[in-house]
Protein backbone atom coordinates (compact mmCIF):
# COMPACT_ATOMS: atom_id res chain seq x y z
CA UNK A 1 0.00 0.00 0.00
CA UNK A 2 1.20 3.51 -0.83
CA UNK A 3 0.44 6.91 0.65
CA UNK A 4 -1.42 7.78 -2.56
CA UNK A 5 -3.76 4.82 -1.96
CA UNK A 6 -5.29 6.61 1.02
CA UNK A 7 -9.05 6.96 0.66
CA UNK A 8 -10.50 10.40 -0.19
CA UNK A 9 -11.14 12.43 2.91
CA UNK A 10 -14.40 14.04 3.97
CA UNK A 11 -14.01 17.81 3.51
CA UNK A 12 -17.83 17.84 3.41
CA UNK A 13 -20.04 15.51 5.44
CA UNK A 14 -22.22 12.99 3.70
CA UNK A 15 -25.68 14.49 3.13
CA UNK A 16 -24.60 17.77 4.75
CA UNK A 17 -27.04 19.67 2.55
CA UNK A 18 -29.91 17.30 3.24
CA UNK A 19 -33.12 18.18 5.05
CA UNK A 20 -34.82 16.66 8.05
CA UNK A 21 -36.91 14.68 5.58
CA UNK A 22 -34.00 13.17 3.64
CA UNK A 23 -31.53 12.78 6.52
CA UNK A 24 -32.59 11.09 9.74
CA UNK A 25 -30.30 9.42 12.20
CA UNK A 26 -31.22 5.75 12.73
CA UNK A 27 -33.12 4.94 15.91
CA UNK A 28 -31.04 3.90 18.90
CA UNK A 29 -33.27 0.89 19.58
CA UNK A 30 -35.56 -1.32 17.56
CA UNK A 31 -38.86 -0.12 19.00
CA UNK A 32 -40.14 1.01 15.58
CA UNK A 33 -38.81 -1.79 13.40
CA UNK A 34 -42.32 -2.59 12.18
CA UNK A 35 -42.35 0.71 10.28
CA UNK A 36 -39.28 -0.33 8.33
CA UNK A 37 -37.04 2.17 10.12
CA UNK A 38 -33.47 1.10 10.75
CA UNK A 39 -31.95 1.27 14.21
CA UNK A 40 -28.36 1.37 15.42
CA UNK A 41 -29.13 -1.58 17.66
CA UNK A 42 -30.62 -3.88 15.00
CA UNK A 43 -29.73 -2.33 11.65
CA UNK A 44 -32.33 -2.62 8.89
CA UNK A 45 -35.28 -4.81 9.98
CA UNK A 46 -36.57 -7.95 8.33
CA UNK A 47 -39.40 -5.94 6.71
CA UNK A 48 -36.81 -4.29 4.46
CA UNK A 49 -35.79 -7.70 3.14
CA UNK A 50 -39.35 -8.70 2.29
CA UNK A 51 -40.82 -7.60 -1.10
CA UNK A 52 -43.51 -4.91 -0.66
CA UNK A 53 -45.94 -7.16 -2.55
CA UNK A 54 -45.50 -9.69 0.25
CA UNK A 55 -46.02 -7.15 3.04
CA UNK A 56 -42.53 -5.74 3.30
CA UNK A 57 -41.40 -2.10 3.03
CA UNK A 58 -38.57 -0.41 1.22
CA UNK A 59 -35.63 0.82 3.36
CA UNK A 60 -35.87 4.46 4.29
CA UNK A 61 -33.45 6.55 2.25
CA UNK A 62 -33.30 8.98 5.17
CA UNK A 63 -31.89 6.15 7.32
CA UNK A 64 -29.17 5.49 4.75
CA UNK A 65 -28.25 9.17 4.68
CA UNK A 66 -28.33 9.40 8.48
CA UNK A 67 -26.13 6.33 8.94
CA UNK A 68 -23.60 7.47 6.37
CA UNK A 69 -23.57 10.99 7.81
CA UNK A 70 -22.89 9.54 11.26
CA UNK A 71 -19.93 7.58 9.91
CA UNK A 72 -18.60 10.54 7.91
CA UNK A 73 -18.71 12.78 11.00
CA UNK A 74 -16.55 10.26 12.87
CA UNK A 75 -14.22 9.80 9.88
CA UNK A 76 -13.82 13.54 9.41
CA UNK A 77 -12.86 14.00 13.05
CA UNK A 78 -10.10 11.40 12.79
CA UNK A 79 -8.95 12.76 9.42
CA UNK A 80 -8.64 16.19 11.02
CA UNK A 81 -6.40 14.69 13.71
CA UNK A 82 -8.90 15.02 16.55
CA UNK A 83 -8.50 12.76 19.58
CA UNK A 84 -11.82 12.13 21.36
CA UNK A 85 -12.37 13.42 24.88
CA UNK A 86 -12.66 10.91 27.68
CA UNK A 87 -16.31 10.03 28.25
CA UNK A 88 -17.48 8.13 31.31
CA UNK A 89 -20.84 7.26 29.76
CA UNK A 90 -19.16 5.98 26.59
CA UNK A 91 -16.70 3.94 28.66
CA UNK A 92 -19.56 2.37 30.59
CA UNK A 93 -21.55 1.59 27.44
CA UNK A 94 -18.68 -0.25 25.70
CA UNK A 95 -17.44 -2.06 28.80
CA UNK A 96 -14.41 0.18 29.25
CA UNK A 97 -11.61 1.52 27.06
CA UNK A 98 -9.08 -1.04 25.82
CA UNK A 99 -5.42 -1.04 26.75
CA UNK A 100 -3.39 1.57 24.79
CA UNK A 101 -6.51 3.63 23.94
CA UNK A 102 -5.75 7.37 23.83
CA UNK A 103 -8.18 10.05 25.00
CA UNK A 104 -7.92 13.82 25.42
CA UNK A 105 -8.22 15.35 28.87
CA UNK A 106 -11.59 17.02 29.41
CA UNK A 107 -10.14 20.08 31.13
CA UNK A 108 -6.57 20.71 29.93
CA UNK A 109 -5.73 21.41 26.29
CA UNK A 110 -2.76 19.41 25.03
CA UNK A 111 -2.99 16.78 27.76
CA UNK A 112 -3.67 13.21 26.66
CA UNK A 113 -3.98 9.90 28.49
CA UNK A 114 -3.20 6.34 27.40
CA UNK A 115 -5.05 3.43 28.97
CA UNK A 116 -2.86 0.91 30.79
CA UNK A 117 -5.55 -1.77 31.10
CA UNK A 118 -8.37 -3.40 29.16
CA UNK A 119 -12.01 -2.81 30.14
CA UNK A 120 -10.91 0.49 31.69
CA UNK A 121 -13.76 2.54 33.14
CA UNK A 122 -11.60 4.56 35.55
CA UNK A 123 -11.28 8.35 35.22
CA UNK A 124 -7.92 9.70 33.95
CA UNK A 125 -6.01 11.51 36.68
CA UNK A 126 -8.02 9.98 39.53
CA UNK A 127 -6.17 8.18 42.32
CA UNK A 128 -5.39 4.61 41.25
CA UNK A 129 -6.79 5.14 37.73
CA UNK A 130 -5.44 2.89 34.96
CA UNK A 131 -4.24 5.81 32.81
CA UNK A 132 -0.90 7.48 32.33
CA UNK A 133 -0.09 10.86 30.83
CA UNK A 134 0.75 10.77 27.16
CA UNK A 135 2.16 13.35 24.77
CA UNK A 136 5.57 14.82 24.01
CA UNK A 137 4.59 18.24 25.30
CA UNK A 138 3.88 16.76 28.73
CA UNK A 139 7.44 15.67 29.41
CA UNK A 140 10.32 16.91 27.29
CA UNK A 141 10.77 19.65 24.69
CA UNK A 142 13.63 19.29 22.25
CA UNK A 143 14.68 22.90 22.28
CA UNK A 144 11.89 24.48 20.29
CA UNK A 145 11.93 28.20 20.99
CA UNK A 146 15.70 28.26 21.63
CA UNK A 147 17.63 29.31 18.55
CA UNK A 148 20.86 27.66 19.73
CA UNK A 149 19.23 24.25 20.39
CA UNK A 150 18.86 21.61 17.70
CA UNK A 151 15.84 19.40 17.08
CA UNK A 152 17.51 16.25 18.33
CA UNK A 153 15.98 12.94 19.33
CA UNK A 154 16.06 12.74 23.12
CA UNK A 155 16.02 9.53 25.18
CA UNK A 156 15.46 9.71 28.94
CA UNK A 157 14.90 6.80 31.31
CA UNK A 158 15.94 4.89 34.42
CA UNK A 159 18.93 2.59 34.04
CA UNK A 160 18.89 -0.88 35.69
CA UNK A 161 21.32 0.44 38.33
CA UNK A 162 18.81 3.10 39.43
CA UNK A 163 20.48 6.08 37.74
CA UNK A 164 18.65 8.35 35.30
CA UNK A 165 20.24 8.10 31.86
CA UNK A 166 20.20 10.60 28.98
CA UNK A 167 20.80 10.01 25.29
CA UNK A 168 20.87 12.49 22.41
CA UNK A 169 20.34 11.00 18.94
CA UNK A 170 22.61 7.91 18.96
CA UNK A 171 24.93 9.08 21.77
CA UNK A 172 24.66 8.07 25.42
CA UNK A 173 25.71 11.24 27.22
CA UNK A 174 25.67 9.74 30.71
CA UNK A 175 23.60 10.06 33.85
CA UNK A 176 21.37 12.91 34.91
CA UNK A 177 21.68 14.26 38.45
CA UNK A 178 18.39 15.17 40.09
CA UNK A 179 18.55 17.88 42.71
CA UNK A 180 16.58 17.42 45.89
CA UNK A 181 15.24 14.45 47.86
CA UNK A 182 18.71 12.94 48.08
CA UNK A 183 19.06 12.36 44.34
CA UNK A 184 22.14 14.52 43.99
CA UNK A 185 25.25 14.49 46.18
CA UNK A 186 24.01 15.30 49.67
CA UNK A 187 25.55 16.04 53.01
CA UNK A 188 24.92 16.88 56.61
CA UNK A 189 26.65 18.46 59.59
CA UNK A 190 26.21 18.69 63.35
CA UNK A 191 28.17 20.00 66.33
CA UNK A 192 27.87 19.31 70.05
CA UNK A 193 29.47 21.03 73.04
CA UNK A 194 29.95 19.07 76.24
CA UNK A 195 32.37 18.14 79.01
CA UNK A 196 33.67 14.59 79.18
CA UNK A 197 33.88 12.91 82.54
CA UNK A 198 37.18 11.34 83.50
CA UNK A 199 37.58 8.33 81.24
CA UNK A 200 34.29 9.20 79.55
CA UNK A 201 33.16 9.14 75.94
CA UNK A 202 30.47 10.58 73.63
CA UNK A 203 29.24 9.48 70.20
CA UNK A 204 27.75 11.99 67.76
CA UNK A 205 25.72 10.50 64.88
CA UNK A 206 23.67 11.44 61.78
CA UNK A 207 21.33 9.26 59.72
CA UNK A 208 20.30 9.75 56.09
CA UNK A 209 18.73 7.70 53.30
CA UNK A 210 20.91 6.79 50.31
CA UNK A 211 18.54 6.57 47.29
CA UNK A 212 21.08 4.50 45.31
CA UNK A 213 24.42 2.83 46.08
CA UNK A 214 27.24 5.32 46.47
CA UNK A 215 30.14 6.57 48.57
CA UNK A 216 30.02 8.43 51.87
CA UNK A 217 32.91 10.56 53.14
CA UNK A 218 32.76 11.17 56.89
CA UNK A 219 34.79 13.73 58.87
CA UNK A 220 34.90 14.01 62.66
CA UNK A 221 36.77 16.63 64.69
CA UNK A 222 37.14 17.56 68.34
CA UNK A 223 38.51 20.70 69.98
CA UNK A 224 39.37 20.95 73.68
CA UNK A 225 39.74 23.98 75.91
CA UNK A 226 42.26 22.08 78.04
CA UNK A 227 44.08 18.85 77.24
CA UNK A 228 47.07 18.63 79.56
CA UNK A 229 48.46 15.10 79.14
CA UNK A 230 45.17 13.37 78.26
CA UNK A 231 45.13 10.66 75.65
CA UNK A 232 42.09 11.13 73.39
CA UNK A 233 40.59 8.72 70.87
CA UNK A 234 38.52 9.83 67.82
CA UNK A 235 36.86 7.12 65.74
CA UNK A 236 34.80 7.26 62.51
CA UNK A 237 31.90 4.79 62.34
CA UNK A 238 29.55 3.96 59.41
CA UNK A 239 26.58 1.65 59.94
CA UNK A 240 28.07 0.37 63.20
CA UNK A 241 31.49 -0.45 61.73
CA UNK A 242 34.63 1.30 62.99
CA UNK A 243 36.46 2.54 59.90
CA UNK A 244 39.19 4.80 61.21
CA UNK A 245 40.57 5.52 64.68
CA UNK A 246 43.23 7.92 65.86
CA UNK A 247 44.77 8.75 69.25
CA UNK A 248 46.57 11.88 70.32
CA UNK A 249 48.10 13.01 73.59
CA UNK A 250 48.11 16.58 74.75
CA UNK A 251 46.74 18.15 71.59
CA UNK A 252 43.80 20.57 71.82
CA UNK A 253 42.43 19.64 68.40
CA UNK A 254 42.17 16.49 66.33
CA UNK A 255 40.45 15.39 63.10
CA UNK A 256 39.74 12.01 61.57
CA UNK A 257 38.00 10.96 58.36
CA UNK A 258 37.15 7.96 56.20
CA UNK A 259 35.39 7.12 52.93
CA UNK A 260 33.43 3.93 52.30
CA UNK A 261 30.97 2.50 49.77
CA UNK A 262 27.39 2.06 51.02
CA UNK A 263 24.30 0.35 49.67
CA UNK A 264 20.99 2.09 49.02
CA UNK A 265 18.92 2.57 52.17
CA UNK A 266 19.38 4.01 55.64
CA UNK A 267 22.95 5.00 56.51
CA UNK A 268 24.17 6.06 59.96
CA UNK A 269 27.50 7.90 60.28
CA UNK A 270 29.06 8.60 63.65
CA UNK A 271 32.11 9.95 65.42
CA UNK A 272 33.22 8.53 68.77
CA UNK A 273 35.26 10.64 71.15
CA UNK A 274 36.78 9.14 74.31
CA UNK A 275 39.34 10.39 76.81
CA UNK A 276 41.72 9.03 79.43
CA UNK A 277 41.46 9.65 83.18
CA UNK A 278 41.90 13.41 83.20
CA UNK A 279 39.08 15.87 82.36
CA UNK A 280 39.29 17.89 79.11
CA UNK A 281 36.49 20.44 79.67
CA UNK A 282 34.38 22.13 76.98
CA UNK A 283 34.69 19.74 74.07
CA UNK A 284 33.52 20.99 70.65
CA UNK A 285 32.70 17.81 68.72
CA UNK A 286 31.70 18.11 65.03
CA UNK A 287 30.56 15.50 62.50
CA UNK A 288 29.95 15.96 58.78
CA UNK A 289 29.39 13.69 55.78
CA UNK A 290 29.11 13.89 51.99
CA UNK A 291 27.28 11.20 50.00
CA UNK A 292 27.85 10.81 46.24
CA UNK A 293 25.93 8.28 44.09
CA UNK A 294 28.19 5.73 42.45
Amino acid sequence: MKQTDFAPQFPVLWASSGTSTTVQYPLLSGTSLATGRASIDSGFPAANFTPPAAGGVYPWGADWNGALKTLSVSAQNYEAGAIPLFSQSFANSIGGYPQNAIVADTGTAGLFWVSTADANTTVPGASGAAWQKFGWNQFVKQGWGFSNFGNNVIYLGWRPDGNLGLGVDSTDVGNVALQGAGKLAQGGWTEQYYTLAAGGSRTVSLTFNAPVPGYVHVIGSANYAVQNSNQTNLTIIVNGQNLSADQVTGSTAMTNHSCVEVAAGAVTVASYCGTSSQNPPNVGHTLSYLFIPS
